[in-house]
């Protein structure tokens, strides 16, 4: 099977999880963030907590944080794990005052939002620490996984981090999907990725490590929800999710999972086309 060939509609046909096709980024973050607060609202009611392993770069936070205000859910109820965080040459988490970093972000975009009763304690707000990278697997593990996960997909089909072993490295299919949480050295690929799709093409600021969520912190989720929004995100999803199960595209794995959902972008869903120059007579 030629898997970048199938259509959207073909989708549903061979995966038993819930494909939903949205008209573009701004459709598809409301539609989070709708999931996002019901979910908070229920297990408000229940009398529990609602731990979330969040991503950065596929959705935008505001969306989260005007809906929580309008409905002034209760924020103590959220837990939030972050997938991951670049980290400097010494070691270190990179500074909140560098352009990429990850909990700066989350700061700005989300956290610093919240008003009232919808705030979030900073005691229910996590990163993975390269100093202790084992508390974030602890964490979830204590917790029995996550209830929702949110993700997308890197052109290596990369699930936060987790880049595949490079192409001349032995692959062993089990060791990656029992990825810990760790710090690693990011991938040529995914570090051009980020250049091309974040930075405009300024390398020297792209960090060279992260530590990040391995597989199995993320496949241990109650459920996962993938998005994808761009033009290139039509290849690797249609990879990832319908091609081989190898370590060499760990988000691959996730087809192993029995409670995912999928939302798309109509760019994202459409069949991937190869751009071939035209010649002028």
């Amino acid at each position: 099977m030629n898997v970048y060939a199938l259509t959207f509609e073909e989708f549903s046909k061979l995966k038993p999880w819930k494909f939903t096709k949205v008209r573009d980024v701004d459709a598809l973050n409301k539609l989070v963030a709708d999931e996002v607060v019901a979910a908070l609202k229920r297990a408000t009611s229940e009398g529990r907590q609602l731990m979330v392993i969040v991503p950065v770069g596929p959705l935008n936070y505001s969306y989260w944080a005007d809906l929580m205000n309008r409905e002034q859910t209760e924020g103590a109820h959220l837990i939030t794990v972050n997938m991951d965080e670049f980290v400097d040459e010494s070691g270190e988490l990179v500074d909140e005052s560098h352009p990429l970093s990850f909990r700066r972000f989350m700061k700005e975009t989300f956290f610093d939002r919240l008003k009232g009763e919808a705030r979030v304690p900073a005691e229910n707000i996590h990163f993975p620490s390269p100093a202790s990278p084992e508390l974030t697997t602890q964490l979830i593990e204590a917790y029995g996984g996550a209830d929702l996960c949110y993700g997308g997909m890197g052109l290596t089909g990369h699930f936060a981090f987790n880049d595949p072993p490079p192409a001349d490295a032995p692959c062993d299919d089990d060791e990656v999907r029992n990825w810990r949480t760790r710090v690693l050295q990011l991938s040529p690929e995914s570090r051009t990725q980020m250049c091309m799709g974040g930075t405009d093409g300024n390398w020297e600021v792209i960090p060279k490590h992260a530590v990040t969520q391995g597989m199995y912190e993320l496949l241990m989720s109650k459920s996962i929800h993938l998005t994808f929004l761009r033009s290139w995100h039509a290849g690797v999803m249609r990879r990832a999710l319908f091609g081989e199960v190898t370590g060499r595209c760990p988000g691959s794995f996730i087809q192993q999972h029995k409670n995912v959902r999928v939302t798309t972008t109509e760019l994202a869903a459409a069949v991937p086309r190869l751009h071939v120059a035209l010649r002028v007579a």
